[in-house]
């Protein structure tokens, strides 16, 4: 299983050094990952406050950071300790090595990007072992090894068959195009790393520290507790309003689920169901805008579009998935007849809204800021200011200097397997540069499935889901928009169409077993089976799988096309989540007959299409199916009245 640094320790250093909770003996190993942390952090907003450094130096910067924290934060474990501290000193030394020679010969190397001298080689080499390295202890073996193939893919290329088969390459061209230039490991990938994605982790971490991440479940709480079913609904709504702050599924999971699962099973949720919602809901929050997964900052980078159009793009896709899930665990409740909390044991909303709307603040001036047209450095920079600020305005949400302090340790832990899976990311895109395998791919998968869109949409989907399994969902979306997004495109499908749809199957392989990450975490909490709590989060997000399809033949629902246009995708594509949720749940008002549940599935996939008369025989369809539901349930009550009448 892979590994993942936002919840590779419970409490962080600075936590541990004020709490007194620490062990005395390794206090200068504390102190020291603590301040290396912390200066990554400021270094990151230091140079979107005051101007960033040329690409290859601002992103060889960010590396040189994460290398070193990766010994300390992921110590070798194995059974012999003298080896475990032999190969993390040998590590930090070389990783130290080659980040002084890294930065002392810039800009010469580039001035080389052609023609590496020796130390480029020797290097050049060594960061790529060190990446693959850092890749295996915090994300896992599975994207190590797809990475490894491709660079020996770069080296052995005249030993594969057919259209994989290339000439191979030697080392020097190699470490030119990994090393020596902005194609490899210090590539785009990399940069959306180094310029973006650090900003809005820690701008995430600033704002738990300051209580909001507490706001937002009490407003869920409110908000849902006392409706039918009330804790899954309340998960829910405060997953989705912590992703917009928090675009990462498992700690997601870690946040709102140590409340929100033990209430569900308080009111007969069973325990695998529980932690299904929980997982279910949490995978969604790396959809919700502003706060996205670093996917969406990659999108942005591989679409040249200002990253406040991705976040725009996703609004209705994101909506519709938590309605969706939503929609799931309602029937759900109706089916078990599970009631609410009572409203006397929930938060007041409008008290929580009267008490804390400042908090709010930062999330709002990051938005004006990205739609007035600022970058998203400067605009993570001064939301970042403006957290601390407003934090200021009551005693229980002011941060003190160890809050500060804490949030910019966090902020740079949590981006550790980012970063190296964003480096590792750029030894792939430069091997498939390099050997042409990316036209070769293409053309292979509209080969097999005959350059039909439905067939290549089935592939890329399972492709997506499968690569997802064993790693985070950046690494699998970038792998998969590699490989599929030039076939999707070659079909005519819109790209933000195409980069979307990866990504959405690319963030379902964390509830999709046997490997589903997230699902796994809500298990833990729940004390369930890890197995039935991720295929309950599979069958609960079943509908929302719909959702690519829709955008894919209807770009209108990720905002392209006239207002109309628009309107009329989200009308329908709700009717076909309505039908769908309800069609797999088995219950809309009581309890459906198999051939209503069949009625409902097929109007919902009448509904994906954007063909106005189809949508229209789908609408018709679903009213047939709840009209035969109606008369039936009716039927069935006069029959019992009589009944009890006689």
């Amino acid at each position: 299983m892979e590994r993942n640094d936002e919840n590779s320790e419970s409490l962080n250093s600075i936590e541990s050094l004020f709490s007194g909770r620490f062990n005395k003996r390794n206090i200068t190993k504390i102190i020291f990952i603590a301040l290396v942390a912390i200066s990554m952090s400021l270094y990151h907003l230091y140079t979107a406050g005051f101007g960033t450094l040329e690409a290859w130096q601002q992103r060889s910067i960010t590396l040189c950071f994460i290398l070193i924290l990766i010994p300390l934060v992921y110590p070798t474990k194995t059974k012999s300790k003298h080896f475990n501290i032999a190969f993390d000193a040998l590590f930090f030394m070389l990783a130290i090595l080659s980040i002084v020679y890294t930065l002392t010969v810039y800009p010469d190397t580039l001035f080389r990007e052609t023609s590496p001298n020796q130390n480029d080689l020797i290097y050049g080499s060594i960061m790529i072992i060190l990446i693959l390295e850092g890749t295996r202890r915090t994300v896992g073996y599975f994207l190590t090894a797809i990475i490894l193939i491709s660079v020996l893919y770069s080296f052995l290329g005249n030993y594969f068959p057919g259209m994989l088969s290339h000439p191979g390459f030697g080392l020097e061209r190699v470490v030119a195009t990994f090393y020596n230039s902005t194609s490899g490991m210090f590539g785009t990938v990399l940069g959306a790393m180094s310029n973006y994605i650090i900003l809005f982790i820690i701008f995430g971490a600033f704002l738990l520290k300051s209580k909001a991440g507490e706001m937002f479940i009490d407003l869920a709480y409110g908000l849902t507790g006392s409706k039918v079913g009330g804790p899954a609904k309340v998960s829910t709504v405060a997953s989705g309003l912590m992703g917009m702050i928090q675009g990462a599924a498992v700690s997601n999971v870690a946040t709102t689920g140590a409340l929100t699962i033990p209430l569900m099973k308080k009111v007969g949720y069973k325990p695998h169901f529980a932690g299904g919602v929980e997982a279910a809901s949490s995978s969604g929050g790396q959809l919700m805008p502003p706060i996205m997964g670093a996917s969406a900052f990659i999108i942005a980078t591989n679409l040249q579009v200002p990253y406040i159009k991705i976040a725009f793009y996703a609004i209705a896709p994101a909506l519709l998935y938590y309605i969706a899930i939503y929609f799931m665990v309602h029937f759900e409740a109706k089916k078990q007849n599970l009631l609410g909390l009572p409203k006397n044991e929930l938060p007041n909303v409008w008290k929580i809204l009267k008490e804390y709307w400042f908090l709010m603040l930062p999330v709002f001036l990051i938005i004006l800021l990205l739609v007035m047209g600022y970058s998203p450095q400067f605009a993570g920079f001064y939301s970042i200011i403006g957290i601390v600020i407003v934090s200021l305005l009551k005693n229980d949400t002011r941060m003190k200097l160890k809050d500060i302090l804490s949030a910019l340790e966090v902020g740079a832990r949590n981006s550790i397997s980012i970063g190296v899976i964003c480096a590792a990311a750029g030894l792939l895109i430069g091997s498939i540069t390099l050997s042409g395998l990316g036209l070769k791919i293409s053309t292979i998968v509209l080969g097999l499935t005959d350059e039909s869109m439905i067939l290549t949409l089935l592939v890329v989907m399972v492709t997506a889901i499968v690569l997802g399994m064993g790693m985070p969902t950046v690494s699998a979306y970038i792998i998969a928009s590699v490989l599929a997004v030039p076939a999707l495109v070659d079909l005519g499908i819109n790209p933000i169409s195409a980069h979307f749809f990866v990504l959405f199957f690319a963030i379902m392989s964390n509830v999709t077993p046997p490997v589903a990450v997230a699902a796994y975490t809500g298990a833990a909490i729940a004390n369930a089976n890890p197995n039935k709590t991720g295929f309950s989060a599979l069958n609960i997000t079943l509908g929302a799988f719909t959702i690519p399809y829709m955008f894919v033949y209807s770009p209108s629902l990720i905002m392209q096309g006239s207002i109309s246009e628009i309107t009329l995708s989200i009308i329908t594509a709700l009717l076909g989540i309505l039908a769908i949720t309800s069609s797999i749940q088995g219950w809309a008002i009581k309890k459906m007959k198999i051939y209503e549940r069949f009625g409902g599935g097929i109007s919902s996939i009448l509904l994906i299409s954007p063909n106005l008369l189809l949508s229209i025989i789908g609408i018709l369809a679903l009213l047939i199916v709840m009209g035969v539901h109606l008369f039936r349930i009716q039927r069935n009550n006069q029959l019992e009245l009589t009944s009890n009448k006689e």
